[in-house]
């Protein structure tokens, strides 16, 4: 799964950029402001439907442009996808896939599966749950097709539940809301599950190499107690939910709990262990996603060469290379990647004030 040419236009300072990409490594240096880490949140768009870095459409668009365009020319083994999207801040958003107009960003999805190593990244384990959470909700999209629909009934009665609650229902109508987000819940508990036991067990292998002296601990929290039923959980928590208008127990409280013996890791491991471990749980989603699809995901690294040092680049470059995935990075300085790289599997593009500088284009 290759994506073979990239167009952007009126992307935050990207105004008109059109790359032919290389299969393995695309290596995009220059200095800060130049467009490098815009080039990357394109391409995270386009697979996401949203950005890395923002919310608002507003600071993405182009300063004085009615909407931003990206086009990809994607390579599978056996057919070749174009993908197009418009994003307006007052129009109508505009998605096709082959030539079809879509209402859904899901096909999208499936087609640019990426994953990102940013330097927002390297907080995981120290963050809130909710990238953890997003970490586990990766894997199962591509594990289960019937995911994403399970997990937005679970967020629709959620949400009716929650506003129940700050209207002052009574608990026979906030009852109405309780089946459909029960057996959603149940059914998510039960796939993040069974994804963060495979992803344990392809992390294993993983850890003597990057973190030799430490014995990792990985535990799923479902968000609720593990040995009682979401609706016992919800029944003995209404008086606190009525109180604050929310929903206490559910899959929107899961998390992953990282730790060495019985403490969070983050309490015992350095700053450059956690990165080191963070990028070995990234390098395994990789892995365990090749296994069970057969294909390759595309990985997004934005300045990882300053955060990491060089043995840890060198093992994650070399991981990389043995999955067949297609990288996209940027780095300030014009070598500070590519000397990790082969001559013949990489190219270099310049960028300066959001523009690729052709001339610069090396391989």
């Amino acid at each position: 799964m290759i994506i073979t040419r990239l167009n952007i236009q009126h992307f935050r300072n990207l105004h008109e950029v059109s790359l032919d990409c290389h299969p393995q490594f695309n290596v995009f240096f220059g200095e800060n402001g130049s467009g490098k880490t815009s080039l990357l949140e394109a391409v995270y768009f386009l697979s996401h439907g949203r950005s890395f870095r923002s919310n608002l459409l507003n600071r993405i668009i182009s300063h004085g442009k009615p909407h931003f365009s990206l086009f990809v020319e994607v390579q599978t083994e056996t057919a070749k996808h174009h993908i197009g999207m418009q994003r307006s801040a007052h129009e109508e958003s505009k998605t096709r896939l082959d030539g079809k107009n879509l209402n859904s960003h899901i096909e999208i999805a499936k087609c640019v599966p990426t994953l990102l190593f940013n330097p927002e990244s390297f907080s995981l384990l120290t963050a809130g749950s909710k990238g953890r959470r997003q970490l586990m909700d990766w894997g199962v999209f591509y594990q289960k097709a019937e995911f994403i629909h399970i997990w937005q009934e679970a967020r629709k009665s959620l949400k009716q539940r929650n506003a129940a609650l700050r209207a002052g229902h009574s608990k026979k109508d906030l009852g109405v809301w309780l089946p459909a987000f029960i057996e959603a819940s149940e059914k998510i508990d039960y796939f993040r599950k069974t994804y963060v036991e495979a992803l344990i067990q392809t992390l294993e292998s993983l850890i003597g190499e990057f973190l030799q002296k430490h014995r990792i601990h990985i535990h799923y929290y479902r968000g609720w107690t593990q040995d009682e039923p979401l609706e016992s959980c919800l029944e003995r928590s209404l008086e606190q939910d009525q109180k604050h208008g929310l929903t206490h127990y559910g899959p929107h409280r899961a998390d992953i709990k990282v730790k060495i013996g019985n403490q969070p890791a983050e309490e015992i491991l350095s700053r450059g262990q956690q990165k080191t471990l963070i990028c070995a749980l990234k390098i395994a989603q990789g892995i365990l996603y090749k296994q069970q699809t057969g294909k390759a995901c595309i990985y997004l690294l934005d300045d990882i060469a300053s955060e990491l040092d060089q043995n840890h680049l060198n093992e994650i470059m070399g991981h990389l290379r043995n999955l067949g995935s297609q990288v996209f990075m940027s780095s300030i300085q014009e070598d500070a990647l590519s000397t990790y790289l082969l001559e013949d599997e990489f190219t270099k593009f310049a960028l300066s004030q959001g523009a690729i500088n052709h001339s610069s284009l090396t391989s």
